[in-house]
């Protein structure tokens, strides 16, 4: 499971988080219907299937925070670029966009979200690369 990406295990999560509410829907509108049985039944499929949302969630975490350090030299490499090169930016927009991504990481990074602190650092990464290549050419 290791080997998916992130956002690929996140999205595994979701889908099972949905399918668990859906089941729980269906005990719930259909809970006068249902003998103790099935209604137990129901109740355990329900559970098991939160539990492998929340384990998909978990795989997707541990995936991100085990890239931190590749995250961080990634910040670290284009904040370098950035200071030594921002002023000699000509265009307005582009310069705009590279400041827009920057909050958008450190948004990301307050909202302790891992998703979005890998989605942010790879926003900020391709806006300031083609901000570089464009102003360079």
């Amino acid at each position: 499971m290791a080997s998916l990406p992130a956002n690929q295990l996140s999205a595994l999560g979701d889908y099972f988080l949905l399918f668990a509410q859906s089941v729980g829907n269906y005990r719930y509108v259909n809970s006068g219907k249902l003998t103790a049985t099935q209604n137990q039944i129901i109740k355990e499929a329900h559970r098991k299937l939160l539990d492998y949302a929340d384990s998909f969630y978990t795989a997707s975490a541990i995936v991100i925070v085990n890239d931190v350090e590749g995250l961080l030299d990634t910040i670290n490499t284009i904040t370098k670029q950035i200071n030594n090169t921002y002023q000699f930016l000509t265009k307005i927009q582009k310069a705009l966009d590279v400041a827009a991504a920057g909050i958008a990481l450190a948004e990301a990074l307050f909202s302790k979200n891992p998703l979005a602190v890998a989605d942010a650092v790879g926003g900020l990464a391709k806006v300031w690369k083609g901000a570089a290549t464009k102003e360079a050419t």
